[in-house]
């Protein structure tokens, strides 16, 4: 029996696509590598690629789990070629430059301005060894808030309202009437919605940690991206205007 994988979502130029890890080997979704190259009959695609460079993988989604077809990334390569689109050749390079490296140094890929990751790498070692022993007596709660708030391009909905001038409560309240984000079954944490996942406003930042009782736990957290914080930021400010303008009234 397949057992269904969480995805990491990529933004490329304002579309989502989504990888899995099979084995250290990075796949991709082909529906959404179709979507950026503009192939439309993305089965069609997938029949001329060779066996060894497409395969079905199950996926964890919003609507449960859901088989999809994945490519390695020679199939991404052949797929390139066979695209008239002008931006084949950015994604190629976005992939080959960007998203690939990063993930094999680091196995995750932020959205957003990448920094100078030698940079990163030298403050991350410095402060790896300050703080060892601070790490040593934290909390899982201490912990997973620690893993949930360390993030290049990512913020949380806490830091989200901050940078937006808002409330945490105010916030959540706004995402939830402009249909960001809501709770499963009325209850429960936050998840985003698919089109703000796809359109790389937000995402699901996921760590492990260990309770109280020592068990290991996944847990998710609704982000918001960079590219979300600003369009945030305009659609608050609209509705700000709004409702000044029906006071003036």
């Amino acid at each position: 029996m397949k057992t269904a994988v969480m995805p990491l979502a990529f933004d490329f130029e304002g579309q989502a696509v989504r990888t899995i890890n099979r084995n250290g080997v990075v796949w991709w979704v082909l529906s959404d590598v179709c979507a950026v190259l503009d192939i439309r009959k993305h089965r069609d695609a997938a029949s001329r690629l060779d066996n060894d460079e497409r395969g079905s993988v199950l996926v964890d989604t919003l609507g449960g789990p859901q088989e999809v077809t994945a490519i390695n990334e020679s199939g991404i390569y052949s797929l390139v070629l066979t695209s008239r689109k002008a931006a084949a050749k950015r994604f190629k390079k976005w992939v080959t430059q960007e998203v690939l490296p990063a993930l094999r140094r680091t196995g995750t890929y932020s959205i957003g301005i990448q920094p100078d990751i030698s940079h990163v790498l030298g403050v991350a070692e410095a402060a790896i060894l300050t703080s060892q022993n601070a790490v040593r007596v934290l909390t899982p709660k201490a912990q997973a808030y620690h893993s949930l708030t360390c993030m290049d391009g990512l913020h949380t909905l806490t830091d989200a309202a901050k940078l937006c001038g808002q409330t945490r409560n105010q916030f959540l309240s706004k995402l939830e009437v402009l249909s960001w984000i809501y709770r499963p079954g009325g209850k429960g944490c936050w998840s985003a919605k698919a089109d703000k996942i796809k359109a790389g406003y937000l995402t699901h930042k996921y760590c492990d940690i260990r309770d109280a009782d020592g068990q290991l736990k996944t847990r998710s957290q609704v982000v918001v991206t960079d590219r979300g914080v600003a369009k945030l930021k305009i659609i608050l400010a609209r509705l700000e205007n709004t409702m000044l303008a029906g006071d003036a009234a």
